[in-house]
Formats: structure tokens, sequence, C-alpha cells
């Protein structure tokens, strides 16, 4: 596909724009400051809603060299699926050894202290 292609693909370049900047860990923030674009003008990009042509092709000019991609690229990309945790306890009827990371221990207590502000102010 060549680049003057694209405008016409826009809805199909935001869904594999937002798959790569996901996949890469980016937020919207520190890519567009990456990227050198504003972040509504990243937003209009990744929603397929930009209308003007040559701001299109600007700002995806600058993604792509930021990525070290080509047209190619960016629209064969697939997606990384997503890591299934299979170790994942929901409920205190745990087995007997199971024991709480620090971090799940800390929200555990935070939702508990939210819990009891529920309780005092409802």
């Amino acid at each position: 596909m060549k680049f003057d292609e694209l405008f016409e693909q826009r809805s199909l370049v935001a869904s594999k724009l937002k798959d790569v900047i996901r996949d890469m860990g980016y937020t919207k923030v520190s890519f567009a400051s990456k990227a050198d674009i504003s972040r509504p003008t990243l937003d209009r990009l990744l929603n397929g809603s930009i209308d003007n042509k040559r701001s299109f092709d600007r700002h995806l000019q600058k993604i792509l060299k930021l990525l070290n991609m080509t047209v190619e690229d960016l629209m064969l990309y697939h997606s990384v699926p997503k890591k299934v945790s299979t170790a994942t306890v929901y409920s205190q009827n745990a087995p007997m050894n199971h024991e709480m990371s620090d971090k799940t221990k800390k929200q555990y207590d935070l939702l508990l202290d939210l819990i009891d502000l529920c309780a005092i102010y409802y």
C-alpha cells in the first residue's frame, strides 16, 4: 500500500496505530510528546476523524519515523496477545499455602479502607 492511499483507510490506520502504541507501552500523552504531535491531533488520528489529508500525512510521517516503521509494517502489524494469568485468586477461598504479594496486600488494605469510609458516610 502506498502512503498516499492511507488517508482513504483512516479507520484501519487508526486501529493499527492504537495497537502499536498500546503494545509498545506508551500512553497517549507520552506518545504525542515523543512524536511532537498535540494530544488532540493524536486523538483525531486514533479515532480516524482527521479530515485534512495534508495534516494526516504530516503527522503520520512523524509517527512512522518515531516508530521506525514503514507503511507496510504498520498495515501488516498484528497486536501482541495479552498474557493470561492462571494463578489469580478472587476470593478468600484461596488454598491454605497461598500468600498475597506485597502489592496485592497494599491494594487489599486500601480497598478495606474505602469500604470503611463508605460505611461511615452512607
